[in-house]
């Protein structure tokens, strides 16, 4: 029952590395303009946590932190400007006085859930695979409308902690140790379904395109515009280092004749 490979002591096991990872997050996430580098850094933690990777908790969300500050740090702004704009029109609708149609009402609750649905993706993207911020932001919202039932999911996930301590309120000292790394825990087991489709399209696409791909490697994230390989200004996609990223065409052919 307590040897170290048990289900229990791997269950136990698996407890203390969420509220490590919890901690983390919310020591790193004090600053405020941080919190989007600290997402960013929990959820590549927590895809490692769900595929059973072995890694150094601390050292590795450091790494990811500083690796993911900057476009994680514009995400972040972006989504608080976007969420701003939405609480101060809802505050007009609300306390202005005036009698706004009720479609008017609808249309912003519609607009802030697929915010909601889009924002859900945009920090595991930035976590997972690498391109500019303008493609993240897309590419979030094209999966969050394409997976409909799973966006709505992830969103309810955050939930979970606000009504066990509704209901439980003693609850409270175990929520703030384990709430956030809960739910990011439960999401990348949701989120890491979605990516392996995605993953694996573009996988067998470049194996048929012949570009140079390692799948025994651990960390497979990889995403281009939709699921396709783009070819723009002789630009290839190459895997390396666990992901998938662009290098001049012309090096990959001096790569190549060095080789020979």
């Amino acid at each position: 029952m307590f040897k170290l490979d048990s289900p229990l002591m791997n269950f136990l096991n698996k407890v203390a590395d969420i509220m490590i990872l919890n901690v983390l997050l919310l020591v790193f996430s004090i600053p405020f303009f941080t919190i989007g580098a600290a997402f960013s850094a929990a959820y590549y933690i927590s895809f490692k946590m769900v595929r059973n990777e072995e890694t150094y908790i601390v050292r590795s969300f450091w790494k990811s932190f500083k690796e993911n500050f900057k476009q994680a740090t514009v995400i972040w702004l972006i989504v608080m400007l976007v969420f701003g704009l939405l609480a101060a029109d809802f505050r007009i609708i609300m306390y202005s006085g005036i009698a706004f149609s009720s479609w008017i009402t609808i249309a912003m609750t519609t607009v802030t859930v697929v915010v909601l649905m889009g924002v859900v993706f945009m920090f595991p993207l930035q976590a997972r695979f690498i391109n500019p911020v303008k493609n993240t932001i897309k590419n979030a919202f094209l999966m969050a409308l394409s997976h409909l039932p799973t966006a709505f999911l992830l969103v309810a996930v955050y939930a979970i902690p606000v009504l066990l301590l509704m209901l439980i309120p003693q609850l409270l000292p175990a929520i703030m140790l384990l709430g956030f790394g809960f739910v990011i825990y439960v999401k990348s087991v949701l989120l890491l379904r979605v990516f392996k489709k995605y993953e694996e399209a573009l996988m067998e696409k470049l194996q048929e395109n012949g570009e140079a791909a390692d799948a025994s490697e651990a960390d497979s994230g990889i995403f281009a515009e939709s699921d396709r390989i783009e070819r723009e200004n002789k630009m290839v996609k190459v895997f390396r280092n666990g992901k998938f990223v662009e290098v001049p065409e012309s090096s990959l052919k001096s790569d190549t004749d060095g080789q020979k």
